[in-house]
Protein backbone atom coordinates (compact mmCIF):
# COMPACT_ATOMS: atom_id res chain seq x y z
CA UNK A 1 0.00 0.00 0.00
CA UNK A 2 2.67 2.46 0.97
CA UNK A 3 4.76 1.92 -2.47
CA UNK A 4 1.60 2.71 -4.02
CA UNK A 5 1.05 6.10 -2.59
CA UNK A 6 4.63 6.61 -3.19
CA UNK A 7 4.17 5.83 -7.00
CA UNK A 8 1.15 8.11 -6.99
CA UNK A 9 2.91 10.87 -5.88
CA UNK A 10 5.38 10.39 -7.81
CA UNK A 11 7.28 13.59 -10.20
CA UNK A 12 6.67 11.37 -12.85
CA UNK A 13 2.96 11.31 -12.57
CA UNK A 14 2.70 15.46 -12.03
CA UNK A 15 5.19 16.69 -13.88
CA UNK A 16 2.85 17.49 -16.78
CA UNK A 17 0.76 19.36 -14.56
CA UNK A 18 2.94 22.01 -13.67
CA UNK A 19 2.83 23.72 -17.63
CA UNK A 20 -0.57 23.39 -17.46
CA UNK A 21 -0.76 25.22 -14.54
CA UNK A 22 1.25 27.62 -15.53
CA UNK A 23 -0.57 28.64 -18.93
CA UNK A 24 -4.11 28.59 -16.57
CA UNK A 25 -2.09 31.31 -14.81
CA UNK A 26 -0.67 33.27 -17.55
CA UNK A 27 -4.01 33.10 -19.63
CA UNK A 28 -6.00 34.25 -16.31
CA UNK A 29 -3.92 37.01 -16.30
CA UNK A 30 -3.76 38.03 -19.61
CA UNK A 31 -7.23 37.99 -20.28
CA UNK A 32 -7.78 40.46 -16.97
CA UNK A 33 -5.57 42.90 -18.73
CA UNK A 34 -7.57 42.72 -21.74
CA UNK A 35 -10.63 43.13 -19.86
CA UNK A 36 -9.41 46.22 -17.67
CA UNK A 37 -8.21 47.87 -20.81
CA UNK A 38 -11.43 47.28 -22.83
CA UNK A 39 -13.58 48.29 -20.22
CA UNK A 40 -11.63 51.44 -19.38
CA UNK A 41 -10.82 50.79 -15.91
CA UNK A 42 -8.80 52.69 -13.82
CA UNK A 43 -5.17 53.42 -14.35
CA UNK A 44 -4.57 51.50 -11.02
CA UNK A 45 -6.37 48.62 -12.26
CA UNK A 46 -4.42 48.12 -15.50
CA UNK A 47 -1.43 48.62 -13.54
CA UNK A 48 -2.27 46.41 -10.93
CA UNK A 49 -2.91 43.43 -13.79
CA UNK A 50 0.12 44.06 -15.82
CA UNK A 51 2.62 44.03 -12.68
CA UNK A 52 0.90 40.97 -11.75
CA UNK A 53 1.39 39.23 -14.89
CA UNK A 54 5.12 40.78 -14.84
CA UNK A 55 5.54 39.16 -11.91
CA UNK A 56 4.34 35.55 -12.20
CA UNK A 57 6.13 35.38 -15.87
CA UNK A 58 9.41 36.53 -13.58
CA UNK A 59 7.93 33.58 -11.18
CA UNK A 60 7.98 31.15 -13.90
CA UNK A 61 10.81 32.01 -15.23
CA UNK A 62 12.97 31.46 -11.87
CA UNK A 63 11.39 28.23 -11.47
CA UNK A 64 12.55 27.36 -15.00
CA UNK A 65 15.98 28.23 -14.12
CA UNK A 66 15.84 26.00 -10.88
CA UNK A 67 14.77 22.70 -13.07
CA UNK A 68 18.08 23.67 -15.06
CA UNK A 69 20.05 23.73 -11.49
CA UNK A 70 21.29 27.55 -12.25
CA UNK A 71 18.86 28.95 -9.58
CA UNK A 72 18.38 28.11 -5.87
CA UNK A 73 14.71 26.31 -5.78
CA UNK A 74 14.01 29.06 -3.17
CA UNK A 75 14.18 32.01 -5.12
CA UNK A 76 10.78 31.79 -7.09
CA UNK A 77 9.35 32.05 -4.03
CA UNK A 78 9.19 35.82 -3.55
CA UNK A 79 8.59 36.73 -6.80
CA UNK A 80 5.27 33.94 -6.36
CA UNK A 81 4.68 35.53 -2.87
CA UNK A 82 4.74 38.88 -4.48
CA UNK A 83 2.16 37.90 -7.56
CA UNK A 84 -0.29 36.38 -5.05
CA UNK A 85 -0.02 40.21 -2.63
CA UNK A 86 -0.80 42.13 -6.01
CA UNK A 87 -3.96 39.41 -6.64
CA UNK A 88 -4.61 39.90 -2.86
CA UNK A 89 -4.68 43.88 -3.50
CA UNK A 90 -6.33 43.89 -7.10
CA UNK A 91 -9.02 41.63 -5.26
CA UNK A 92 -9.59 43.82 -2.59
CA UNK A 93 -9.81 46.84 -4.78
CA UNK A 94 -12.31 45.55 -6.69
CA UNK A 95 -14.39 43.13 -4.73
CA UNK A 96 -17.39 45.00 -4.33
CA UNK A 97 -16.74 47.18 -7.20
CA UNK A 98 -20.09 46.93 -9.87
CA UNK A 99 -19.24 45.46 -13.43
CA UNK A 100 -16.11 43.29 -12.31
CA UNK A 101 -17.32 40.08 -11.84
CA UNK A 102 -15.15 38.83 -14.57
CA UNK A 103 -12.41 40.45 -13.62
CA UNK A 104 -12.93 39.08 -10.07
CA UNK A 105 -13.10 35.62 -11.40
CA UNK A 106 -10.24 35.65 -13.54
CA UNK A 107 -7.96 37.36 -10.65
CA UNK A 108 -9.52 33.88 -8.52
CA UNK A 109 -8.68 31.44 -11.29
CA UNK A 110 -5.50 32.85 -11.42
CA UNK A 111 -4.91 32.39 -7.68
CA UNK A 112 -6.00 29.17 -7.54
CA UNK A 113 -3.59 28.29 -10.14
CA UNK A 114 -1.08 29.80 -8.32
CA UNK A 115 -2.28 27.72 -4.90
CA UNK A 116 -2.72 24.79 -6.78
CA UNK A 117 1.14 24.69 -8.31
CA UNK A 118 2.26 25.23 -4.59
CA UNK A 119 0.61 22.60 -3.29
CA UNK A 120 1.53 20.20 -5.78
CA UNK A 121 5.17 21.15 -5.40
CA UNK A 122 4.85 20.01 -1.51
CA UNK A 123 3.30 16.84 -2.53
CA UNK A 124 4.87 15.66 -5.25
CA UNK A 125 7.89 13.72 -4.18
CA UNK A 126 11.25 13.98 -6.51
CA UNK A 127 12.96 11.02 -7.43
Amino acid sequence: MVHNVAAFLSAKVWWPLFPVLLLLVVIALSAAIVFVIRKKASKTDVVLQVFTLVCYLLTAVAAMANESGTLSPHVHRLPSLVTQALLLAQLVRIWHREGARSLRALNLIAWGGILADTALHFLVKPE
